[in-house]
């Protein structure tokens, strides 16, 4: 049983009146601990580590350090009571001087004097005593009010921008973007868009850069909707609602209008040209595929469709295109895993935007040298063929591979989403639009190479 070292007081820990007494230790800090000894007023005591000061002293928290006391406790704190007003206690008059007659006086009312005036003085000490009680209980009250009040207020919270803005690491973690301005930018963006709400019903509850925030921690984490609705403070279907509307409004403004049939021309590409891409001055894109985990489905048809024998498991492909700069300047639908690089190549349409002399750069998989449109041509490393690379073929294979290495990067990128890792199956439907706005998303995060000077 801990008990207070602060004189007068009779405080302990265990007792069922004071349960919610906390006791602290004296700060180690030495010029700390001089000032609470000097403000409790205990002559000649040297604290050890089993000395507490209850909780009691600190009204203002313990970094205030302890200053209600029992004997200043009227000048900080008064407790008017208008139905049993606290009589202030009377001086005593002073005794005048016996005389003569009063020598007479016999001692029996001298004694009962003397009683009555004990009396008077036990039954005041008494009194203020209680009153001392009480105000430590009604004290105690008011503290663990106030902590009931802050915990309320802790559970109203919710997870919000604002509390992570200041911090560019935690704003990368939560939304892949490498700083507060470029989600303020996208939130700029969006305020400009008319928003047509998936549920068709508007959410009001949420200012708009939290319903932002709340999609990009999807993308970026691909936390379950239950999960967010804990943190967001908001039910399930309003996370449904706010994820779908800001993905599809984010599709529209940057794919759609930004990235979608705007691959940039030979001419462009030359004037950001890294080092690696001197030896292929007319490169245009490079080409190569990534692939997305999905659930299976019941229908066997279905599933041998979308079962990639290069991941072993069901999949979806999608055709990425990389300027040699390293940024993403196509995007394809999503075919099943078991489609062929060929097959989507000639598919997608990224060959309908190439033009004579353009050059692509892709991956011994890519055999669409015959799909091509005339005057194009396509740059993958050579295939052994007599056990023995020439030393011009093992020049050749190092160029592109230095080449195509960011096109890896920029997929790589891709993938720090994490809702790309696997796509559930509520929201197969968007998968495209999903997939498009996170190669948009990857194109707002720090270049991969640096600037040409």
């Amino acid at each position: 049983m801990t008990q207070c070292c602060v004189p007068g007081c009779f405080n302990k820990s265990g007792s069922k009146q004071q349960s919610n007494l906390s006791f602290y230790r004296f700060p180690c800090e030495k010029r700390e601990k001089r000032k609470w000894l000097k403000l409790i007023r205990r002559e000649n005591f040297t604290p050890n580590c089993n000395s507490r000061v209850c909780s009691w002293h600190f009204p203002q928290g313990k970094a205030a350090g302890p200053t209600r006391f029992a004997w200043n406790n009227g000048k900080s704190f008064q407790f008017p009571d208008d139905h049993n007003p606290v009589r202030k206690k009377k001086k005593k008059e002073q005794v005048p001087a016996i005389g003569e007659n009063q020598s007479e006086i016999s001692d029996e009312p001298h004694h009962s004097n003397n009683a009555a005036t004990q009396t008077d003085t036990a039954s005041s000490t008494s009194s203020s005593q209680s009153l001392l009680v009480l105000e430590i209980q009604n004290d105690m009250l008011r503290i663990e009010n106030e902590k009931l009040k802050k915990q309320v207020e802790k559970q109203k919270q919710t997870f919000s921008f604002s509390q992570i803005s200041d911090n560019p690491e935690r704003v990368q973690y939560y939304t892949g973007l490498p700083d507060a301005a470029s989600v303020l930018f996208l939130e700029a963006l969006l305020s400009r868009f008319d928003l047509k709400y998936h549920s068709d019903w508007t959410v009001q509850m949420m200012p708009l850069i939290d319903q932002l925030f709340l999609t990009l921690v999807k993308l970026k984490l691909n936390f379950g909707h239950e999960d967010l609705s804990i943190r967001f403070n908001c039910s399930r279907g309003t996370v449904t609602n706010i994820f779908t509307t800001i993905v599809s409004a984010l599709y529209d403004i940057l794919y759609v209008g930004m990235l979608e049939n705007k691959i940039p021309s030979r001419a462009k590409n030359q004037t950001s040209l890294p080092d690696c891409f001197q030896p292929f001055p007319n490169c245009r894109i490079v080409l190569d595929c990534t692939e997305v985990s999905v659930c299976n489905t019941e229908r066997l048809d279905t599933q041998s469709h979308l079962y990639s024998q290069y991941k072993g498991r069901t999949t979806l492909k999608a055709l990425i295109g990389v300027a040699p700069n390293g940024v993403i300047t196509f995007v394809s639908n999503l075919y099943g895993g078991s489609a062929s690089d060929k097959a989507i190549t000639a598919d997608c349409g990224v060959l309908q935007h190439l033009q004579p002399g353009d050059m692509v750069i892709a991956d011994k998989g890519f055999t669409i040298r015959d799909i091509l449109p005339e005057g194009v041509s396509l740059n993958i490393p050579s295939f052994l063929t007599n056990g023995q690379f020439t030393q011009e073929e093992v020049n050749n294979n190092r160029k592109i591979s230095c080449a195509r290495i960011h096109v890896e990067r920029s997929i790589q990128r891709l993938k720090v989403f994490s809702i790309l890792h696997h796509i559930p199956y509520q929201l197969k439907k968007n998968i495209n639009k999903i997939l498009k706005a996170c190669v948009c998303l990857t194109n707002l995060q720090t270049p991969i190479l640096r600037e040409i000077e």
